[in-house]
This record gives structure tokens, C-alpha cells and sequence, in this order.
């Protein structure tokens, strides 16, 4: 019901719903006295008919106008900071697109559904391979740092995959996803990743946790 209610177009309100029935009004006025001036009472009940098919279409086109315009300023969610499994469940329900499931956030909940299910060889070669398709996209390092997390047999790969998330995010405009990913990190491989940034990295890093912190 929710859903159906948030899809529905908006009723007219305020201005658009006075222009709308004054179309109304000056259509039905404008046609009768047209057809009677012309054809007498015939004429006028012709009018009258010819005023309310002109007044609807008025009527139709100032609501498309203002519905549009509603659902256009509708704000998109901001869905950076989540787990691409879920943004990808969260975007495809707001677009009523399932393609977009085939893409590269639907391809990076596949490898992630592969690591929980015990595949962990089989998820870090679909995540390198879009690692190597997608070399500006942080989400997929922040995949493989989350699949490798607790992993001793590749502390390496996780450190480098941890550094390349956090500086792509944060180079990207994407805070919220660098200070999550820093969050969920051991205190040794944080320390190491803050030696790894540039002054700049440091200072949107610091910034970008306080603001996650609230302090």
C-alpha cells in the first residue's frame, strides 16, 4: 500500500489546482457563449460540450506539469556508505530496473554471496577481475577488504585492498564509504593506512570520520 501510495501522481494542490479549474471554467464560459453568439441554443450546448473537452486537456496537462516536476525533485537516496548488496536491492527497488542488477553492483553481491558461502577463492577472483574492469570505482576494493577481513593468508591483499578503497572513496566525493571502510579495520592495518595518504587524504579522511562520529 505504501509503495502504491508513493508511486501514485499527486493531486493537485495550492496554484497548479486554481489554473487547472480555472481553465476549467474559462473553457466552459468561452465555448457556450461561442456556440449560442453563433448557433443559438443548439449552438450553446455544442459550445458547452466543445468548452469541457478544451477545459479536461488543460485540466490533464497543468497536473502531468505538476506531477512531473514533483517526482523530478524527489531526492534520490544516498546510498554510497552501504554494502553494494544492499544498494544494489535499494536502487533497483526505486528505478523498477532489474537490469541494474547485472551491473557492476549486482556483480560485486554475487562475489560477496560466494564469500559467505564459503568460496572465498572463487569471490577474490571475481572481485579482482573488476578490480582490473573498474580501476576508479571504490566499491570494489571495499568488497575485497570486507571479504578478506580476519584472513591472515592474504593480510597483504587486504592492507592494499583497504588503502585503494578508502583513497578512491575519498577522491571520488564518497566520505561516508572511506570512513565506513577505515571503521571496520584493525588498529594496526588503520595506522598503517594512515601512513599510506597523502596529507590531503588524511585531512578528508579525519574530517569524514568525525562527521560519521558525530564529534
Amino acid at each position: 500500500m505504501a509503495d502504491d501510495e508513493a508511486t501514485r501522481a499527486p493531486e493537485l494542490q495550492g496554484r497548479p489546482a486554481v489554473l487547472a479549474i480555472g481553465l476549467v471554467v474559462v473553457a466552459l464560459v468561452a465555448g457556450s457563449w461561442w456556440g449560442w453568439a453563433s448557433a443559438g441554443p443548439l449552438g450553446g450546448l455544442l459550445g458547452v460540450l466543445l468548452g469541457s473537452a478544451v477545459g479536461v486537456l488543460g485540466f490533464t496537462v497543468v497536473r502531468a506539469t505538476a506531477s512531473a516536476t514533483r517526482f523530478a525533485d524527489r531526492p534520490a537516496p544516498d546510498v554510497r556508505a552501504l554494502p553494494p548488496d544492499q544498494a544494489a536491492r535499494i536502487l533497483t527497488a526505486i528505478m523498477g530496473a532489474p537490469a541494474i542488477t547485472a551491473g557492476l553492483l549486482g556483480e560485486i553481491a554475487d562475489a560477496q554471496a560466494r564469500a559467505q558461502a564459503g568460496d572465498l577463492d572463487g569471490a577474490l577472483a571475481k572481485l579482482r577481475g573488476l578490480a582490473e574492469q573498474h580501476p576508479r570505482s571504490p566499491a570494489v576494493p571495499a568488497a575485497i577488504t570486507r571479504a578478506l577481513a580476519g584472513s591472515t593468508d592474504h593480510a597483504a591483499e587486504h592492507r592494499a585492498a583497504a588503502r585503494s578503497a578508502v583513497s578512491l572513496a575519498l577522491r571520488g566525493g564518497m566520505n561516508r564509504l572511506a570512513a565506513q571502510v577505515f571503521d571496520e579495520l584493525d588498529a594496526s592495518v588503520r595506522g598503517e593506512l594512515e601512513s599510506a595518504l597523502d596529507s590531503a587524504d588524511r585531512e578528508r579522511l579525519a574530517k569524514a570520520i568525525r562527521h560519521r562520529t558525530g564529534r
